[in-house]
């Protein structure tokens, strides 16, 4: 009721509490509802999909295939498909009871765990394609499994025809169930074959009973004395069930798809980190031309008036020389209109310059302007120094973007040895599976040549639940 929870949903509230308190970890829950009628598995959340059969492989372990897995992320979720599979599970009238369950179930919830890190390896892998690891292997997943078994009752002949055949089969499973119980209980001192596979209930639970898991049962009596014998039956039943000895351990498990994944992130991460770098030496590439440009413009204008500059001054020395009378410039000629010409001309130059220079001495004069031609070649020197050492680091920006390129080129290959590596990985997991295959039809046939142990009395009617935690990494 509500005020009054049951097993499973006080079991599935502790589950979402647990992941509640643990922030540091990212979970994903599957849950998965079945059930044994007649000795046929059906899948009671895909009512179409019936005779499923039981599969063991090395990596997983025993387990039920093709079965219908659904992710929840609530409480409210894993009701609605406990409910769901409920409406399709078979019930009928008996002789004792209105609503009596004819076949045992199973609820399975899968918990998967693990550290939260950027790394991109998927939770929701198929247990078939786990391998198991050494535990200090880094973000590795652990795998939890919460079993809830309901066995359906046992009880006397039914007068209805189908009742008996439903009856048989399960009074089959539970004395295959107790058989079972009670070789365990004696395999310390006494061992001896146990017959999981004599039927399919226990070939499930087997995992279970035989160790790896933490396992709590319930058995539940009626008080009246018309169930008496029944009654008696629960309680041996309860007091052989409590002597089994269980040691739940440890396992971490990664599958091959969440190590390709996990490389594959790797590699993206890679890509992202060259991208980043190539985007950055592209940009200071580019701020590095625009300033180049800039610099060479702004180099090439100084030129420009530099040259302007000295073709003025070298106009100026060259007139200031033509001031400067040497032998070879004064002439011998007689004539008085060209000696008043020259002088003329001599005393407008004269007067010009000396008007220009404030009476300065026209040696000094001459003596600046080298100076000044002198220090134009200077500035000229060191602005093409300028621009060889631009040049160089556009060379050194080129040669990095060349080696960003090469780069490229290795990740390329990386993604090249991944798909090699996936496949192989595939072929070995086929092979592996081949391998568990013939492994378990070679223990069938050694099975098939023991003899069944003595039936003992099983109880009348019981709930069984099992809470199996097994921690695995992926």
């Amino acid at each position: 009721t509500e005020s009054e929870p049951g097993i499973i949903p006080q079991a599935v509230e502790n589950v979402f509490r647990c992941i509640e308190q643990a922030s540091s970890k990212e979970f994903v829950l599957r849950v998965s509802y079945l059930e044994i009628y007649n000795e046929t598995i059906r899948d009671l959340l895909a009512p179409g999909n019936d005779n499923l059969k039981i599969h063991e492989s090395k990596p997983r372990g025993i387990y039920v295939s093709p079965l219908t897995e659904e992710v929840v992320t609530s409480p409210y979720d894993v009701m609605s498909i406990i409910q769901k599979g409920e409406a399709n599970r078979h019930i009928s009238t008996t002789d004792y009871n209105l609503h009596s369950s004819r076949s045992h179930t199973i609820f399975q919830m899968v918990i998967e765990s693990r550290e939260r890190s950027s790394a991109s390896s998927t939770l929701l892998a198929p247990l078939s394609q786990r391998r198991h690891i050494p535990s200090s292997h880094k973000n590795a997943m652990k795998i939890s499994q919460l079993n809830l078994i309901d066995l359906a009752g046992s009880e006397k002949a039914a007068s209805n025809q189908e009742r008996r055949k439903e009856g048989s089969y399960i009074n089959k499973s539970l004395l295959t169930l107790g058989t079972v119980i009670a070789k365990l209980t004696e395999t310390k001192n006494l061992p001896g074959h146990v017959p999981f596979r004599d039927s399919k209930l226990t070939r499930i639970l087997q995992p279970a009973l035989s160790g790896h898991a933490k396992v709590i049962v319930i058995c539940t009596i009626s008080p009246t004395t018309i169930s008496l014998e029944e009654s008696a039956n629960t309680l041996k039943f309860a007091s052989r069930v409590k002597r089994i000895v269980v040691t739940a351990t440890n396992d971490e498990v990664l599958n091959d798809r969440a190590l390709l994944q996990r490389y594959r992130g790797e590699i993206t991460e890679l890509k992202n980190k060259l991208q980043a770098a190539s985007d950055v030496l592209v940009q200071e590439k580019e701020n590095t031309q625009s300033m180049l440009t800039a610099e060479r413009q702004q180099h090439e204008q100084q030129l420009r008036q530099m040259r302007l500059v000295r073709t003025a001054l070298k106009e100026r020395i060259d007139h200031l020389t033509r001031l400067i009378l040497t032998s070879s410039s004064v002439t011998s000629h007689p004539s008085e209109n060209i000696e008043s010409s020259q002088n003329e001309h001599f005393n407008q130059d004269t007067k010009h310059e000396m008007q220009q220079h404030n009476g300065s001495d026209p040696w000094q004069i001459i003596s600046d302007l080298r100076r000044e031609l002198a220090q134009v070649k200077s500035s000229k020197a060191s602005t093409e120094k300028r621009l060889a050492d631009s040049q160089q680091r556009v060379q050194e920006l080129e040669k990095a973007a060349d080696e960003n390129k090469n780069l490229v080129e290795q990740v390329a290959h990386l993604e090249a040895e991944l798909s090699i590596t996936r496949a192989e990985l595939q072929v070995t997991t086929v092979l592996a599976q081949e391998h568990g295959a013939n492994t378990t039809t070679s223990t069938t046939s050694s099975n098939n040549n023991g003899g069944l142990q003595t039936p003992i009395d099983t109880p009348t009617h019981q709930l069984f639940k099992d809470f199996t935690f097994n921690n695995n990494k992926n």
